[in-house]
């Protein structure tokens, strides 16, 4: 050590502890070096052999980690705000005013008629969230045909008596009628 900035073998271990280019623990017995590796390969070795921790881990384990990670975030949270407390602790009811109105439950398939007694005041506008017609039955993404509409504006009457007459029909019928129109539509098309 005469030819160096340290004068005992211990600055130096302290030296390399406190640069990062070893791990130097001092213990009853005497001083612990080991060297750190941080060389490319090393590194890429590390990574790989956590890697395969990860996935060697079971699920069981991956839960029990991310519930002590919550359990941890939960924590600080709660020493954090302790305004919090003291508002869940307070717990307020449900609150009703009253005579206000009376709750009627009907269970029915007929609709009760409303009491005359509170009429509702209408201002003009309508309400966007009643519902008019079924929704289920309803498409909003389908669209006339166009072209049925400009066959049947310029069909002849014949047709026009044909597609008045399948809403008596059976859904067999109807069918059995479609069937004849298209072999028809098919003739018109060959003759032409």
């Amino acid at each position: 050590m005469n030819a160096t900035r340290w004068v005992t073998l211990t600055e130096f271990c302290k030296h390399l502890g406190r640069s990062g280019i070893a791990r130097v623990d001092e213990t009853e017995k005497g001083w612990f070096i080991a060297w750190i590796d941080s060389s490319p390969k090393a590194l890429a070795k590390q990574e790989a052999s956590m890697k395969k921790d990860r996935a060697t881990m079971s699920d069981e384990q991956r839960e029990r980690v991310l519930i002590a990670e919550q359990i941890e975030r939960a924590a600080a949270e709660v020493e954090e705000s302790p305004e919090t407390q003291d508002a869940h602790a307070v717990e307020e009811g449900l609150k009703r005013e009253e005579g206000v109105e009376k709750v009627v439950l009907s269970f029915s398939a007929v609709k009760p008629i409303a009491p005359a007694a509170a009429p509702t005041p209408s201002l003009g506008f309508k309400n966007p969230l009643k519902v008019t017609a079924n929704p289920l039955k309803a498409n909003p993404l389908k669209r006339p045909n166009v072209f049925k509409t400009a066959v049947s504006s310029s069909g002849n009457d014949t047709e026009k008596n044909e597609k008045k007459r399948p809403a008596s029909m059976s859904a067999a019928e109807r069918l059995i009628v479609e069937e004849q129109e298209r072999k028809r539509r098919r003739m018109d098309r060959e003759a032409v």
